[in-house]
């Protein structure tokens, strides 16, 4: 099993953006990455995420900034998602109604990398047997845990 997180695309995203709960411990979360790359990875799926959520918001500016930072910050930490991984993904709709399609994505291939934790702000995630949702909001009781690799 990989020490490493699994960076979810709400991370970037929550830094980007307007006033939130979750906002300062996503900036706190992405200032770790350049110190403790081995400690995150994320998948090409993320990218993807940023970019079709800024372009259908029609803030593009924006995206494009948040997309070239996420990218730069995560250079050798992004994962290519295989064909394998997407029919793992379908194979599992059914037992996991709760998580959109691209979170699925995200399952499939942590589950073949062997990360078993995910930053995340998005609670679907608690109800997956086998993976351990790193809430932002709890950051501090967690930080040191994953830069242990424990």
């Amino acid at each position: 099993m990989s020490p490493a997180a699994f960076i979810d695309a709400n991370i970037p995203i929550y830094t980007a953006g307007r006033p939130h709960p979750l906002k300062k411990h996503n900036i706190a979360v992405l200032r770790l990455i350049p110190e403790h790359p081995q400690a995150f990875m994320t998948d090409a799926e993320v990218l993807q995420e940023l970019i079709h959520r800024y372009i259908s918001l029609r803030m593009w500016p924006l995206g494009k900034e948040v997309f070239r930072q996420f990218a730069v910050l995560m250079t050798s930490r992004v994962e290519c998602v295989q064909a394998a991984d997407v029919e793992f993904a379908a194979k599992t709709v059914d037992d996991h109604p709760q998580l959109a399609s691209r979170d699925l994505v995200h399952v499939a291939v942590m589950e073949r990398l062997g990360l078993r934790r995910i930053i995340s702000g998005d609670k679907g995630f608690d109800r997956l047997p086998g993976i351990e949702r790193l809430d932002p909001g709890r950051f501090d009781d967690w930080q040191a845990s994953l830069l242990s690799g424990s």
